[in-house]
C-alpha cells in the first residue's frame, strides 16, 4: 500500500457503491470532488507535472465517500454510522 500511496496520492478513501460486489471501493488519491453533474472524481495532484484522475464514478453509482485508515480500512473521521461501518477496535 505504501508504494500506491506514494505514486497515486496521500489519502485513502472508501466509496459506498453498488458497482462493487461488497458495496465498497477503496481508492488512493490526493483529492476527491463531486462535479456539477453528480459524478465523483478522485485526483492525484503531484507537486510537479500534470495531475491525473485515479477514478471517476458517475452520478447515481455512489452513495457515500469517506476517508479511511490505510492499515485496516476503518473510517478515520466518522465517530458513528450505526449499521454501516464496523466499530473501531477501542469501541468493542
Amino acid at each position: 500500500m505504501a508504494s500506491a500511496m506514494a505514486k497515486y496520492g496521500k489519502f485513502y478513501w472508501c466509496v459506498k457503491s453498488r458497482l462493487a460486489e461488497d458495496d465498497e471501493i477503496y481508492v488512493v488519491a490526493d483529492e476527491v470532488q463531486t462535479l456539477s453533474d453528480g459524478s465523483l472524481v478522485f485526483f492525484h495532484s503531484p507537486t510537479t507535472g500534470p495531475g491525473t484522475i485515479n477514478l471517476a464514478i458517475s452520478r447515481g453509482n455512489w452513495q457515500a465517500v469517506y476517508a479511511v485508515n490505510v492499515a485496516d480500512g476503518s473510517a478515520v473521521a466518522i465517530d458513528r454510522w450505526k449499521g454501516e461501518l464496523p466499530a473501531a477496535a477501542g469501541d468493542q
